[in-house]
């Protein structure tokens, strides 16, 4: 026992000593558990994908891949468009892609060849990323992409990722400055985007329930008073903008931050669903701590710190500096236009792998939902209910993430704006009519599954959730009103 000890306490007086000198502790047990963790949240990724890709993607999906690349393959560019899918894009090809991808995103939480892994994590993501169009251009996409890219500057070299020395500082800085810029760059598009309800501390009112797919618990959050609300927003302008300063400090304040930040987080994974968005970014808050934080168990074994060449920390600081001053290049259009950065920006914005943060800079106060009906007369009308989006004001809003359905999600889009409607929401109603199992997965309650109706109608309806008295009385969690009812469409 006491030969099994030593490693780790040594690991511990090396690391006081080093912070007493003022060296950064090393973070190479924080980087071995940031890595499998992301590997475990980059795996449900693919896994979500993949459970959902014929129906999104497929032949008869909802946005065909392999139609849509061939007819913009004369004039566009692997540059303009970065995917692997370019050499094949058929279901087969798109189930190949997704189980490659769960593969190397297994292996890396199991700590096999991480950098390897991260490369292929990388390629296979962004290869669906780049042609998934209104399904996949969400904030937690270009998240995922972005940090495992920049993972790969703390990843070990090797095929074991235990017992590797610890990352580079370089690797370490580029990490903290991406949980920075995440949560400051949210926090400054809140004002900067002139939402009056963040400067009055009223945008949490309406956000439980305009959530696009709430949780049970956000119904009860929603119940709290006004004021309860606005300390609520408060709260959250406070650690976004103020909080993250304190990373750049000692363990005391780093170790505040972490508290603060993680808090954050599971507050919104209690009462909305936003797929593993809030699960990775807590893990990425990991490096606000170092390995003094981490249980002893997991710094038995832990490698010996190594200082690195001049060469090698001066190459590391022009790379980091490069790397900074490109990232303020994508969130400079919420500052200002700057047309002369038009040309950078459409050089990276196709990769999706330095990007702009800018949660909820706008609150969305009315919540309305699009709901499909068939009928086979006219007359008489049954709905469509998906499994996860808000219909029947009987059902309870469910927990799903880390998986995302994401029609569901999108489908709250739909309606923004004064003029509503998408492609792929035609499409949908389209296979209702004449490929109803096309679209079957969808549904938890398809009234015409075998043979399409005859007619198809959406129902647009405002959402609330009940208050205490309604929801205990009628045993609702959300009350509705129509607001229009579009054109019927018939089967031809």
């Amino acid at each position: 026992m006491q030969a099994r000890q030593r490693p780790a306490g040594a690991m511990v007086e090396a690391m006081s000593g080093a912070a007493e000198r003022g060296v950064a502790p090393p973070r190479a047990v924080v980087r071995d558990v940031y890595l499998r963790v992301h590997g475990a949240i980059a795996c449900i990724a693919f896994l979500s994908l993949g459970w959902q890709v014929d129906v999104l993607y497929g032949d008869s999906g909802l946005l065909p891949v392999a139609p849509f690349l061939d007819a913009i393959r004369e004039r566009t560019s692997l540059g303009q468009m970065p995917t692997i899918l370019w050499w094949g894009a058929g279901e087969t090809a798109l189930r190949v892609v997704a189980s490659a991808g769960v593969a190397a995103s297994g292996a890396l939480a199991l700590g096999c060849a991480p950098r390897l892994c991260l490369v292929a994590i990388w390629i296979f993501y962004l290869s669906f990323v780049a042609v998934g169009r209104d399904f996949l251009d969400f904030q937690w996409d270009n998240l995922l992409l972005e940090s495992t890219f920049f993972a790969l500057f703390v990843a070990p070299s090797g095929w074991r990722l235990r017992g590797a020395p610890p990352p580079h500082r370089l690797g370490v800085f580029l990490m903290l400055w991406l949980v920075f810029r995440l949560h400051v760059e949210s926090g400054a598009a809140k004002l900067l985007s002139g939402d009056p309800t963040w400067r009055d501390l009223t945008a949490m009112v309406a956000y439980y329930e305009t959530a696009p797919l709430p949780t049970w618990l956000g119904w009860y959050a929603h119940q709290l008073p006004v004021w309860a609300h606005q300390l609520t927003a408060l709260a959250t302008l406070v650690a976004e903008l103020a909080v993250p300063l304190l990373i750049w400090l000692g363990r005391g304040p780093r170790r505040l931050a972490f508290a603060v930040l993680a808090s954050l987080q599971l507050g919104v994974v209690l009462t909305a669903n936003y797929t593993f968005f809030n699960y990775l970014t807590l893990a990425l808050c990991l490096f606000v701590l170092d390995d003094r934080d981490m249980p002893a168990w997991l710094r038995a074994g832990a490698a010996a710190r190594s200082r690195p060449p001049a060469w090698r920390q001066a190459a590391g600081g022009l790379i980091g500096a490069a790397f900074v001053l490109l990232s303020f290049v994508p969130f400079s259009r919420f500052v200002a236009p700057l047309p002369a950065l038009d040309a950078v920006r459409a050089t990276i914005g196709p990769w999706r792998t330095i990007n702009a943060y800018h949660l909820f800079a706008s609150m969305t106060l009315v919540r309305r939902e699009a709901v499909i009906e068939g009928s086979d007369d006219g007359a008489t009308w049954h709905p469509y209910e998906f499994h996860y989006k808000p219909g029947d004001v009987h059902r309870p809003p469910a927990f799903v993430a880390p998986h995302q359905p994401r029609v569901d999600f999108r489908l709250w889009f739909l309606l923004l704006g004064r003029r509503w409607g998408a492609p792929y929401f035609d499409v949908l109603l389209d296979r209702i009519l004449h490929e109803p199992q096309a679209v079957a997965p969808l549904f938890a309650q398809q009234p015409f599954a075998r043979v399409g109706p005859r007619f198809v109608r959406v129902v647009v309806y405002r959402y609330r959730f009940t208050d205490w008295d309604e929801g205990w009385r009628t045993g609702a969690w959300w009350s509705r009103e129509q607001v229009t009812t579009s054109r019927v469409r018939e089967r031809r």
